[in-house]
């Protein structure tokens, strides 16, 4: 299993003061709708083969949240997985355990920029304690609920690696129907993340009013001869409602057709080529009646694409548009053609 570091809040007050003044992270947490205080938020560097506390980083910052449940956190620029957690009664241990209330949130890694402060909101759960028992076979099993309730048409994302940060693809991918899921896995490790989709699907980028979680306890280690019983609650994803005039959320981007008019309802992809091809390395949208959206471009992911669909290559004839971004451009504008 990979370790959790938790440096001391001193040392990671005096690594946050290295960060340059004036941008970072800030916002709120908050459990079941309730602001809650003392909760140790902390911040990782982001690299495409490692996701922070989930593959042994150490943060390079950390700080408490006040008694509104506020927190503000310097950062320099860059991409940065967050984390937030508070210890239940009696444990100790330097992983997450059943009963620490917990969050890793779900838009990591996110961007901060120069002089900027980016909006980040940790809707907390109460991790749930696992449960092993015999099995003929290697098995995982276990439910999804929102607010005490059975998720209904969700997927179970079961990946083997954290490479590329828990989009596209997962090693093992279930529908669960009816808030409950059972199958088998090759003895090893995974990293549980579930998704349910307003809009139905299982792949996209995630709508406010979708709900999400990464299973607290990842990873987990399935091992032959036993199941592995887990209880992953989700969190809805909400508007952040406190996002300031600054505050940075990401590159703007504008959809329109080839007349000119605003398109709602439409995406922005981000790759690494310039073929566009495979998985992309960032999604934004779907965009508001004024054609307009925001997308958390990774650096080096230049080569973008505007679309009224996800998934797979242009169909025949589908509309769409690229555009390369420029180095200080604050927007993109798109003209949709077939």
């Amino acid at each position: 299993m990979y370790p959790r570091i938790i440096i001391s809040l001193a040392l990671a007050l005096s690594l946050s003061t290295l960060a340059l003044a004036g941008g970072g992270i800030k916002g709120r947490a908050s459990l079941g709708g309730v602001l809650v205080e003392d909760i140790s938020v902390r911040a990782y560097e982001y690299t495409p083969l490692t996701f922070g506390p989930l593959t042994g980083g150490a943060p390079v910052a950390e700080t408490v949240t006040e008694t509104d449940g506020s927190y503000s956190l310097e950062l320099k620029p860059g991409r940065y997985v967050v984390e937030a957690i508070k210890k239940g009664n009696g444990n100790n241990s330097v992983k997450v355990e059943g009963g620490d209330l917990y969050c890793l949130y779900s838009g990591s890694p996110v961007t901060v920029a120069a002089e900027r402060w980016t909006a980040v909101g940790l809707y907390l759960v109460e991790a749930k304690t696992e449960e092993e028992t015999p099995s003929p076979s290697a098995k995982l099993s276990g439910e999804l609920t929102f607010k005490g309730d059975p998720v209904e048409r969700a997927y179970l994302y079961a990946y083997n690696s954290a490479e590329g940060g828990f989009r596209g693809p997962a090693y093992m991918l279930q529908p669960v129907g009816k808030g409950s899921f059972s199958l088998r896995l090759p003895p090893g490790e995974y990293f549980l993340v579930a998704r349910k989709r307003a809009r139905g699907g299982a792949y996209g980028p995630m709508d406010t009013g979708d709900l999400f979680n990464f299973y607290p306890l990842n990873p987990v280690e399935i091992k032959a001869g036993a199941e592995l019983k887990v209880k992953i609650l989700l969190v809805e994803r909400l508007s952040q409602l406190e996002v300031e005039e600054n505050s940075y959320r990401g590159l703007k981007v504008k959809v329109l057709s080839s007349g000119g008019k605003p398109l709602s309802d439409h995406y922005v992809l981000a790759y690494t080529s310039s073929a566009r091809s495979g998985p992309p390395a960032a999604t934004g949208g779907p965009t508001d009646e004024r054609g307009e959206a925001f997308i958390n471009v990774p650096p080096n992911a230049i080569y973008l694409r505007a679309r009224g669909t996800l998934g797979g290559p242009l169909a025949e004839e589908e509309p769409f548009a690229d555009a390369i971004r420029g180095e200080s451009e604050d927007m993109v504008t798109f003209k949709v053609y077939k």
